[in-house]
């Protein structure tokens, strides 16, 4: 069956967004996975084995009623969630990066002009983009969710376009800044239920996930007469601990992808007379 070519640039309700954001994934799941499989997994493969280090290394070997060990060792500990958020960060943005240059190539070239080496040209930079948008964006939160809670999430739905915005549009982070805070306030709520169905998704896979971990953690400390330190769990737990660090991370590709045609639906709505085929048209 001839899989018709998914239009971008098109005026979309929340639940048309949803739809079509899916069957772009399943009909073009093939490239996109052989992308994520030769540029990003195996810098999440080696994520996962941090998360599993930090897990067991790291945070079992903190004893909150020893203060004195506790504070002995708060600067490594420090030390270490620093480096672990910010490969995480590393790991999202490499991902973004990648999905993002496909999709580029998509509207800009047609599904049938795609070239996959033309793409490994692009998605190192494209993925620097996003780095660099993600901090900025992450940096933004924070202080947002200092601020008070509600900042914080304000902030985050105002700007979680900007991402797509400075690798697609390519004009400064300034003006996909101030793009993303005038196109989503347009639509404010419809996004932040965009964002937040997308949230809850991965929230729900992880959860499954993590069920046979729960479980074992649980019965451990409320029903074990001698209960296991963490570092002593045994190997499975760890291995599937490590197997849901790399399906949660991958599945991200979900909430970029409805950031995408959220963006496109925004834009449209805004912007019809843009021909994004022409770079130069991009106002």
């Amino acid at each position: 069956m001839e899989q018709k070519e998914i239009h971008f640039r098109k005026k979309r309700e929340l639940g048309v967004i949803i739809s079509d954001s899916f069957q772009f994934l399943k009909q073009e799941i093939k490239p996109i996975s052989k992308l994520i499989l030769v540029y990003v997994l195996p810098f999440v493969i080696l994520y996962a084995f941090g998360q599993v280090y930090f897990q067991k290394n790291v945070l079992s070997a903190i004893d909150l009623t020893n203060q004195e060990k506790l504070m002995e060792n708060i600067g490594p500990f420090y030390r270490n969630v620093f480096l672990f958020l910010f490969f995480g960060l590393f790991i999202q943005s490499l991902l973004a990066g990648t999905f993002y240059t496909y999709i580029e190539a998509y509207v800009k070239n047609g599904k049938q002009n795609i070239v996959l080496t033309d793409i490994s040209s692009k998605f190192f930079s494209n993925s620097l983009l996003a780095l660099g948008a993600n901090f900025v964006f992450f940096t933004i939160g924070f202080l947002g969710v200092m601020m008070c809670v509600l900042p914080g999430i304000y902030f985050a739905n105002t700007f979680s376009l900007l991402l797509f915005i400075f690798i697609f549009e390519k004009k400064g982070l300034g003006d996909a800044l101030s793009k993303s805070w005038k196109l989503v306030n347009t639509q404010w709520w419809n996004t932040f239920v965009l964002n937040l169905l997308a949230i809850i998704l991965l929230w729900v896979v992880s959860m499954v996930m993590s069920v046979p971990t729960m479980i074992l953690g649980i019965s451990n400390s409320m029903f074990s007469s001698n209960p296991l330190s963490p570092a002593n769990y045994p190997d499975w737990y760890w291995i599937l601990t490590g197997v849901s660090a790399i399906i949660s991370t991958l599945l991200m590709i979900v909430p970029f992808t409805f950031q995408a045609f959220q963006y496109f639906n925004l834009e449209e709505r805004e912007n019809p007379s843009i021909d994004f085929s022409n770079p130069n048209s991009i106002e």
